[in-house]
């Protein structure tokens, strides 16, 4: 589908999808933080420590953490890819979301019409 057959609507409805994702995926980090500082003895920087497996070895308790944590941000980014999933099947369809995608990705008017929209969308209450 070329580019030129894409409507103003196709983009915002890419702009819906967009910000979608990014309600749940923006939520991950906060969680994380809230995760390490309500986990006695563990710290942001161990807990990087323990993901990129530099530093000591982990103790036990420290890998079930890990563990627990890797686990909820899966669940988030499955939630987040299911999200627009749905919405991309029942919205635009998936060749439609596939052409406004990949014209986003390569920047240029697209990209700059869907940020516009995003950015109106984000701006009404």
């Amino acid at each position: 589908m070329a580019q030129d057959e894409l409507t103003d609507q196709d983009y915002k409805d890419y702009a819906v999808i967009l910000l979608a994702q990014k309600a749940i995926t923006d939520k991950i980090s906060p969680m994380v933080n809230d995760l390490i500082a309500r986990q006695e003895g563990m710290t942001g920087q161990r807990f990087q420590e323990l993901r990129s497996k530099q530093g000591e070895p982990a103790k036990d308790w420290e890998k079930q953490f890990l563990n627990l944590v890797n686990k909820e941000i899966k669940e988030k980014q499955q939630a987040a890819t299911s999200v627009v999933t749905t919405l991309a099947k029942h919205s635009l369809g998936a060749s439609k979301y596939n052409a406004v995608k990949k014209a986003y990705a390569q920047g240029g008017d697209a990209k700059a019409k869907v940020d516009a929209f995003m950015a109106d969308l984000v701006e009404k209450p």
